[in-house]
């Protein structure tokens, strides 16, 4: 993959799966990492074993990042100051973490300052 860094929430791995184009025209050529967080949510969902493998297939070419020290201390600043929920706080720590930008559907990212947002236009 070429292109630019990008980190998918949940949601947005979980609508390119579903096969929006949107996405896919977004996420293709792009290198493109989620947090441990997303990860576990992901796998978390209840699925028939043959969905089950596809996911697990699709996570293998992603770039996973597992919460650290550092993702830690962002997150529960994020969390102190912004009063978002743990996981939207590990997210996005692990957004600032990278510096690269959140690729999200998720509004209650937008509070969070100096958080870079990869908006999608759907109109």
């Amino acid at each position: 993959m070429s292109g630019i860094k990008v980190l998918a929430d949940t949601n947005v791995i979980i609508y390119h799966l579903a096969g929006n184009s949107k996405i896919e025209s977004i996420l293709n050529n792009n290198l493109i990492y989620i947090s441990g967080i997303a990860y576990a949510e992901l796998l978390s969902k209840p699925l028939p074993l043959n969905e089950e493998n596809i996911l697990k297939d699709y996570l293998s070419s992603l770039n996973i990042v597992h919460t650290n020290d550092m993702i830690c201390e962002i997150a529960a600043d994020l969390r102190k100051n912004f009063k978002i929920k743990l996981p939207d706080a590990i997210i996005a720590a692990t957004s600032f973490f990278l510096n690269i930008p959140l690729i999200t559907f998720d509004e209650d990212f937008y509070k969070i300052d100096d958080l870079k947002i990869l908006k999608i236009d759907f109109s």
